[in-house]
């Protein structure tokens, strides 16, 4: 027999994969004094010195102090003897923060690889600048003022909380656009300022406490919302429009003076119905053709096309000058409502949630009612305009089309939402030798939701979650609607 010797030999191939490596360092400097006087005046003082690795040389360190004030009016004798309050508080709060969530090396200049073919073919690689440093990046930083009130009544089962602030933030970080013949298109800066301010009211109460046990928490709260600044251009300054300053979305401008959910475009006026309409309407942006969409003109000669105000008569003819704001994506107030409902071992909470006067920008839309026959459309452009079908909403099918932003794409987004149930039963201990508690529940989430927007969901923000691109909607995936059972056992 014959004795063989087997050598295996194994080839691994590894690609080549890009790798990074990156450093940053935040250092904080923090103290705080309480004070207490008869437990009925209470005062707070807070300061804290921030340094971030992430800002300009001189720019690093930044100064946030802050401090509260407080009443427990509710200690006093004279409010005891009018017996109304159980509980009586009243608050104040003034003080600041700061943002520097910038990602990394934006003050510092970088590079990047880049390739170049010469004449005989063969490539290589170099690198270059990559972007344009800002070593004066600082900070953003955020002052705010609160005042609210605690009240409780009939020995607390009712509770009511009463909140107004003011935020102003100053040195807001973001991309500032810069001229082509730099190389680069936008570089980081501290472009301006915005205010938020707002109410806020919550309501708490134990309605029901015998056998039949409910409680309930209600809130509702209104912000508004203001640029200030932007590009060193001040609130109220002549053309304080900044036309050139692009934000993440071909739908949105931002003026100072009014908020950043402004949606900006055309007032949709119809559908040409004869050629004489077309002659009669010199619109020389979309398509200006029998059957196509046409827009109102609502500028004239005396107005600054600039601040998106109109109050002239129209000049006659719908360019870009009739752009305005057309819908904004904030709305007028927000709120909640959850709800706890027991009888002996039964166990009820629903919990409602709603959002009133937000618009939203339907991407959907402006894809679905094209009808260009190259994609799907909706079943209503079945009962577009044609010859013997004078539609006013939907253009005539043709492959040549363009997509103009318009309001016909704003809905209203305002929706009431019953966002969670929970229904549950938990054994008498009677029944239940071997555990302590027992408890078995059914739960629905997202299962409920009344509101008059076409899309899937009212709850959108795409393209992630930045405050510029809110209340835009390009097929955003709803929120799932979910059916859980569960038990609960404790030992």
């Amino acid at each position: 027999r014959e004795n063989k010797v087997v050598i295996l030999i194994y080839l691994s191939y590894f690609s080549k994969q890009p790798s990074s490596k990156t450093r940053w360092g935040l250092i904080s400097y923090l103290g705080r004094i309480n004070y207490s006087y008869q437990g009925k005046y209470l005062a707070t003082i807070a300061a804290r010195m921030d340094g971030s690795s992430r800002f300009g040389v001189d720019n690093k360190y930044a100064f946030f102090p802050s401090g509260s004030l407080a009443w427990r009016a509710s200690e006093e004798e004279f409010i005891k003897n009018l017996n109304v309050f159980s509980n009586l508080k009243v608050r104040g709060s003034y003080g600041f923060t700061g943002n520097q969530e910038i990602g990394l090396y934006n003050s510092l200049p970088t590079t990047g690889t880049q390739t170049y073919t010469f004449g005989d073919g063969s490539l290589a690689t170099g690198v270059s600048p990559n972007k344009i440093p800002n070593p004066g990046l600082q900070w953003e930083k955020t002052r705010q003022f609160d005042i609210g009130v605690d009240m409780g009544f009939f020995n607390n089962r009712l509770g009511v909380i009463v909140d107004y602030y003011h935020k102003k933030t100053t040195e807001m970080l973001y991309s500032e656009q810069t001229p082509f013949s730099s190389g680069f298109t936008s570089y980081l800066n501290n472009i301006g300022s915005m205010q938020n301010q707002g109410l806020e009211l919550e309501i708490r109460g134990d309605i029901f406490t015998g056998d039949f046990k409910w409680d309930a928490n209600f809130n509702i709260s209104a912000n508004r919302n203001k640029v200030l600044s932007l590009a060193g251009v001040l609130y109220k300054d002549v053309g304080a429009f900044q036309g050139d300053l692009k934000i993440d979305s071909w739908s949105r401008r931002i003026w100072v003076g009014e908020s950043i959910g402004a949606f900006f475009g055309w007032q949709f006026d119809g559908l040409f119905q004869n050629q004489a309409e077309v002659d009669a309407h010199n619109q020389t942006i979309g398509n200006a053709w029998v059957g196509g969409r046409k827009y109102k003109d609502i500028s004239s000669e005396d107005d600054n096309p600039d601040d998106g105000k109109y109050t002239g008569d129209p000049d006659g003819t719908i360019d870009n000058s009739d752009r305005q704001e057309i819908g904004n994506a904030l709305p007028d107030f927000i709120g909640g409502m959850n709800n706890n409902f027991s009888y002996k071992g039964f166990n009820l909470n629903v919990f409602f949630q709603w959002s009133v006067g937000n618009d939203i920008f339907s991407y959907d839309k402006t894809q679905l009612t094209l009808g260009t026959g190259g994609q799907n459309v909706y079943t209503s452009m079945a009962d577009r305009w044609t010859p013997s079908n004078p539609s006013n909403e939907f253009p005539k099918a043709t492959t040549n089309r363009q997509i103009v932003i318009n309001d016909y794409y704003i809905e209203d987004g305002s929706y009431l939402k019953i966002k969670n149930i929970v229904f549950g039963y938990t054994f008498p201990e009677s029944m239940v030798k071997i555990v302590d508690r027992l408890n078995v529940y059914c739960s629905l989430n997202n299962f409920i939701t009344f509101t008059n927007y076409s899309g899937f969901d009212p709850e959108v923000s795409y393209r992630g979650a930045s405050n510029l691109t809110m209340g835009e909607d390009y097929s955003t995936y709803p929120q799932s609607k979910t059916v859980m059972f569960g038990v609960k056992v404790d030992f």
